[in-house]
C-alpha cells in the first residue's frame, strides 16, 4: 500500500471507529497526548514508537512512526538506530519488520 492511501485509509477508519464508540475517540486522544512534546521531546517519542513497532511487528505502526520521525526531523541514522533497537529487542523474528521499515524509508526517498 502506498503512503498516501495508507494515510487516507487510516484516517477514515479512525474516524469511523470514533464515531461508533467513544472508547476509540478517547484512546486516540490519549495517544495524541502521549506522543506530544513533554519532558521527552516528540522526536524521541516517535523514534521510541518506531522501535516498539518493529519489536511488535506492526507494519501499519512502522509506517506511521517513520512518518512521525521524518516530520520531527529525525536523521536517517537516528531512524535506523531506532529500527536496530527494535530488532535487538525482538531478535531475528523482527527482520521482516526491519525490511518493511527500510522499504518504507526507500519509498519516502530517505536514502536519496
Amino acid at each position: 500500500m502506498d503512503i498516501q492511501t495508507f494515510n487516507q485509509t487510516r484516517q477514515s477508519l479512525n474516524e469511523l471507529m470514533s464515531e461508533n464508540d467513544d472508547f476509540f475517540k478517547h484512546f486516540g486522544g490519549l495517544d495524541d497526548i502521549v506522543y506530544s512534546d513533554g519532558a521527552i521531546p516528540k522526536k524521541y517519542k516517535e523514534l521510541t514508537g518506531l522501535s516498539i513497532s518493529v519489536l511488535t511487528r506492526c507494519e501499519e505502526c512502522i509506517m506511521y512512526h517513520i512518518q512521525g520521525c521524518i516530520a520531527e526531523n529525525a536523521s536517517k541514522q537516528e531512524i535506523i538506530e531506532a529500527i536496530k533497537i527494535g530488532v535487538i529487542g525482538g531478535g531475528s523474528i523482527t527482520y521482516p519488520s526491519a525490511r518493511f521499515a527500510f522499504k518504507t524509508l526507500k519509498d519516502l526517498n530517505v536514502f536519496e
